[in-house]
């Protein structure tokens, strides 16, 4: 049986490795729109759509890994971490598509420390 640390590793590694996915997604569509004016939306493209979820599936397993270690069952571990990762992740994913829009539309400023 693997041990629930190596779950834990597993997961992690698999969320690091999407989420480059994704932003790597995301800088070239950036850069598109630079350079090209090629609009950055639809984010609904099957790219970014897949190593979004992945990158959520492998923060489902490393939370299962890491509650399993805290001696919770594993359907509990399971569910609290679905849990976690959609309420996290969908209102992520409405970020990234607003972040885009205001790229698009010229309206993105900069974040000034201190300057509210």
């Amino acid at each position: 049986m693997i041990e629930t640390k190596t779950i834990a590793w597993i997961g992690g590694g698999l969320l690091v490795f999407f989420l480059f996915v994704f932003v790597y997604v995301i800088q070239v569509k950036i850069k598109d729109w630079n350079q090209e004016k090629i609009s950055p939306l639809p984010l609904e493209g099957f790219l970014s759509i897949t190593s979004y979820i992945a990158s959520l599936s492998g923060l489902t397993i490393m939370f299962t890994g890491v509650l399993e270690t805290y001696t919770f069952s594993p359907l509990n571990s399971l569910i609290a971490s679905l849990i976690l990762a959609f309420t996290t992740g969908w209102p992520m994913w409405g970020v990234v598509k607003g972040l885009l829009k205001d790229v698009q539309s010229g309206e993105l400023k900069e974040i000034v420390p201190g300057k509210f």
